[in-house]
């Protein structure tokens, strides 16, 4: 059984924005090749078109001079600890989604800590290869969601700053009173709302739907969540006002609706 720690007590993240040098220095975590990272890094900038760090391009600097291995020999229990001011329901979405098109598909929640919006996230996940930061920052980049910094604090135990300030959702395409069938689901579906007054969703006969419905404002905060524990292959529902985003899922697994849903938003 999995278990999952909610402590409440006060804590402060302060996050000071750090150079590519200092960001290499972390990812390698080995003085003896400061000098070689200072080669490299230090008359660098190596920043992204928003001016955050490519971490992208500094992990493939790394790796082409063989100073980042994230091979492991043979499988070890790796710790994952995501820290972050942000809505909670965005941040378990955009993370979740990252770490598993990582090629983390099964990780265990180990301690999660809340307070006035501040996350502190720890996840481990049992893997012969360290999560590669330039694939991780291009997964969250795609919903602006960028890394602020990267520290080894033990081993096989990775921190990670991130960055939600600007965070928005990577959505699909639903047309305004037309239907929309939608393939099989390799993660949740998002959409816009449109401004349309309701949302008709339909799932195949053959598949057990246990919805899972989720609206949100602009801003990314929860308006309203649709749970059911109950299979339930039609949903219908009017938006609730202020809404933008539409997050559809299913309770347990997504293959419960392998063969894809019929979304209808009628204006």
């Amino acid at each position: 059984m999995v278990r999952i720690f909610f402590s409440f007590f006060f804590f402060i993240q302060t996050v000071f924005a750090i150079s590519s040098l200092e960001l290499a220095q972390n990812l390698v975590n080995d003085s003896s090749k400061n000098s070689q990272l200072n080669l490299l890094f230090a008359n660098s900038s190596y920043l992204d078109d928003k001016r955050n760090l490519d971490i992208a391009n500094i992990s493939r600097v790394l790796k082409t001079n063989s100073l980042l291995n994230l091979n492991l020999p043979n499988s070890q229990t790796l710790k994952l600890n995501f820290r972050a001011k942000a809505d909670s329901v965005i941040f378990f979405k955009i993370l979740s989604d990252a770490l598993v098109e990582s090629g983390y598909v099964y990780f265990i929640p180990t301690e999660l800590i809340l307070h006035e919006g501040n996350i502190d996230y720890t996840v481990q996940v049992d893997s012969q290869y360290i999560l590669d930061p330039g694939t991780l920052y291009r997964l969250l980049k795609k919903n602006s969601v960028y890394i602020d910094d990267i520290k080894q604090i033990g081993p096989y135990f990775y921190q990670y700053d991130l960055n939600f300030d600007d965070a928005k959702l990577d959505t699909i395409n639903i047309a305004l009173n037309s239907l929309t069938i939608l393939e099989r689901p390799l993660k949740d579906y998002i959409f816009t709302t449109k401004n349309a007054s309701k949302l008709v969703i339909d799932a195949s006969d053959a598949d057990f739907w246990f919805p899972k419905i989720l609206f949100l404002d602009k801003n990314l905060n929860l308006i309203k969540s649709i749970k059911n524990n109950k299979q339930n292959n039609h949903f219908e529902e009017f938006i609730p006002s202020g809404s933008v985003y539409v997050i559809v899922s299913d309770m347990y697994s997504l293959d419960n609706i392998r063969r894809g849903l019929k979304v209808l938003l009628k204006k």
